[in-house]
């Protein structure tokens, strides 16, 4: 089977639905697991799971585990950056590896520092960032973002730009980098004629919802969540790329939940990082409440799928609970902060 390796990246930090069969039950698990939310592999979304869980958590004034906290730290590679996941934290962390999607990402790394900061790991945070302001790359247009597996020769996306953006601004990095991942950013925003979403990398024909999402989420959410805000209509399309992303996004969610487009099923994550943003921005009052609506039916199925605990999932869905004001027990019919504690592994 041919894996679509391209639609990976632009699903795994935004909904983590790379889950496979093999996943270590938290009874059985042990050593370096220790301390790991979740039930699922950890072999290809570890860290980003683990690290939209503490975000979630902190998001709705939970403290997260002292283990869980310590795992992600165990996690971090010598020079800063992460992996999706270290088997072994006793073995040196090889170069980034673009042909064969393994060693440290910007994703990863981006989303470990942002849940690090959040929990007051402040120097392990720090030197994560600091990775990521030396992996810029150019974009055939002449801007500079971020890869997903930083190496010679990768070309830089707008999903992995927009969550090292997040990190490197929120964490107040004084580098030129900052300012030049934000214009990447904003280039990708296509003109209101072609919709207003954002394309995945520069040199691509079409717009993709999860590139919109992210790009959003990136440039404008607050990380934790912060409380919901009293929300005015959508913003309409017209000269400020911000606004039309979200004029773009809010006619995605026209049913409520955004559909992976321009690949087919539906983007669960994405949409939670869409009311993330909206609520940071203070917008899309109708469209947010289309969103939560859709995430509060479908918690169980997305949480669950499989019968195994999705900690990145709920991570989202605490995050979206505190954004509209929602409880974070009584959400979709699931207590989103019990199961997800008593899902870490011993």
């Amino acid at each position: 089977m041919k894996i679509n390796y391209r639609k990976i990246v632009l699903s795994v930090a935004l909904s983590a639905t790379i889950v496979l069969s093999l996943g270590t039950t938290p009874a059985s698990a042990a050593g370096p697991d220790a301390g790991l939310y979740g039930s699922t592999d950890p072999t290809y979304t570890g860290v980003p799971d683990q690290s939209l869980a503490i975000l979630g958590l902190v998001s709705v004034g939970v403290e997260p585990s002292a283990a869980a906290i310590n795992w992600l730290v165990s996690q971090q590679c010598l020079d800063g950056s992460y992996q999706a996941y270290r088997v072994s934290i006793r073995t040196t962390c090889g170069p980034s590896d673009p042909v064969n999607y393994i060693g440290p990402d910007s994703n990863s790394t981006a989303l470990a520092a942002l849940a690090l900061n959040s929990v007051g790991k402040l120097s392990q945070a720090k030197k994560a960032v600091d990775w990521l302001t030396k992996a810029g790359a150019k974009a055939p247009n002449g801007t500079t973002g971020i890869p997903w597996f930083p190496s010679v020769g990768s070309l830089p996306d707008t999903n992995s730009s927009a969550l090292a953006y997040a990190a490197m601004s929120g964490l107040g990095v004084n580098s030129a980098i900052v300012g030049q991942v934000r214009t990447y950013l904003l280039a990708a925003v296509t003109p209101c004629a072609q919709s207003g979403g954002a394309k995945y990398q520069s040199g691509d024909s079409g717009v993709n919802n999860s590139a919109s999402a992210q790009a959003l989420f990136g440039l404008e959410a607050m990380t934790p969540a912060e409380p919901a805000n009293q929300l005015a209509a959508n913003r309409k399309c017209g000269k400020n790329k911000v606004n039309n992303l979200a004029s773009y996004l809010s006619g995605q969610l026209k049913t409520g939940v955004l559909s992976s487009f321009p690949y087919d099923g539906t983007d669960f994550g994405g949409t939670a990082a869409t009311v993330v943003s909206f609520n940071t921005m203070k917008i899309g009052k109708a469209s947010v409440d289309k969103a939560i609506a859709a995430l509060k039916q479908n918690a169980k199925s997305w949480v669950l799928k499989d019968n195994k605990v999705n900690a990145s999932a709920l991570g989202w869905l605490l995050m979206s609970a505190q954004a509209t004001d929602s409880n974070p027990e009584k959400f979709g019919g699931m207590n989103l902060v019990t199961t997800l504690t008593s899902s870490m592994r011993k």
